[in-house]
């Protein structure tokens, strides 16, 4: 009889959120509510922190917080589509600590600019030890 080891899920921790429109309060870890509320060259990021036990494999292999393109986002990414949302979502870890990076877009002007705000706050990450 074969019986597979198949390994928990990770479990969410805290979570911070960047965006370039004023936030309403979310229940949903990757605030999926928001979705239907995008206008165009909107853009929310979630950043998830998930178990240490994470860090540094599997999808948590990637050392440090991705640079995100636009080019990068994908329709088929989101958790609640509609017409002209776009996201990605990528996983990494940072000092020992597992994170899942998770970003919901509307196509329109300004998308290309507030993708780079977002970089740019992603490089000043600073994280202690876990």
């Amino acid at each position: 009889m074969w019986r597979p080891r198949v390994e928990p899920p990770a479990t969410a921790g805290p979570v911070i959120r960047l965006a370039n429109f004023p936030l309403p309060r979310t229940r949903d870890t990757y605030a999926a509510e928001v979705a239907e509320a995008l206008r165009p060259g909107q853009v929310l990021v979630s950043l998830i922190e998930f178990d240490d036990v994470s860090a540094n494999t599997g999808l948590y292999a990637a050392r440090d917080a991705p640079r995100l393109r636009v080019e990068d986002l994908d329709p088929k990414a989101l958790q609640a589509s509609g017409p002209g949302r776009l996201g990605l979502q990528r996983f990494f870890s940072r000092g020992n600590r597992a994170f899942s990076l998770y970003v919901m877009a509307r196509e329109g002007p300004g998308l290309r600019d507030a993708f780079h705000a977002i970089n740019a706050s992603l490089r000043s990450l600073r994280v202690g030890p876990g």
